[in-house]
């Protein structure tokens, strides 16, 4: 949110309410990318966070292109297609998962960018919820790709939680859309960014966006999407 507007591609701006414009963007597949590797090694979705945090920290892991089902925002790119790099006969499931949970979050940043330049603002720290939120060790690959403090909301169902802060502007419990966050959208805990897995992140996100490009003519020519 800002109150600025500079046209950027690839993102969605909402018309502005109260002197405030909201810049957004969906992805196509965070959940969707664990949801898929945990079927393919025979796990509930929710042991990929755990079965990544058993692999060795300074191993190398695989560059993975979370584009399963194509990729909307920032690059709105049907024939997107997934794709792990740099594997090799040594790796295994957990570097698979880091892999997995790394590159979901390489599409987050490449989006958070975007959004910055489109609200010509860039905030200090996030704020996380969702199914993606309950794993501790992918908040904090979070932190360290975005290299921001991420704090993980108490209730992260946030779409409830917002439904239920305008149904209390409503019915008159709340005075403001600012009281309502500051008593309904509260802080579990705080994820603080790791300097020198930031400086990694940086570089392994420069490889996402250069192997996004140099397979995206093969993945369009592949594609059976219409």
């Amino acid at each position: 949110m800002s109150d600025a507007r500079v046209p950027t591609l690839g993102v969605i701006v909402f018309p502005p309410c109260e002197g405030i414009t909201v810049h957004a963007g969906p992805t196509q597949a965070g959940g969707a990318s664990v949801a898929w590797l945990a079927n393919l090694l025979g796990h509930e979705p929710a042991v990929i966070g755990e079965l990544a945090a058993r692999g060795d920290p300074k191993r190398a892991s695989p560059i993975f292109l979370p584009h399963l089902l194509g990729e909307r925002a920032p690059l709105w790119d049907i024939a997107a297609r997934g794709a792990f790099a740099g594997l090799d006969a040594s790796m295994g499931a957990p570097e698979l998962a880091r892999a997995v949970l790394e590159g979901v979050a390489y599409s987050a940043r490449w989006l958070f960018e975007a959004l910055a330049a489109s609200a010509d603002t860039s905030p200090n720290r996030l704020r996380h919820a969702g199914g993606g939120a309950q794993s501790p060790h992918w908040c904090q690959i979070r932190a360290d790709v975005l290299g921001r403090p991420i704090e993980r909301l108490r209730a992260l169902d946030a779409g409830l939680v917002g439904a239920a802060m305008l149904a209390g502007l409503g019915a008159g419990l709340f005075a403001s859309p600012a009281e309502a966050a500051i008593r309904m959208a509260r802080v579990e805990r705080t994820f603080e960014p790791d300097p020198a897995e930031t400086a990694r992140h940086d570089e392994g996100f420069a490889r996402y966006v250069e192997l996004y490009g140099r397979l995206k003519g093969f993945r369009t020519a592949g594609s059976n999407l219409r």
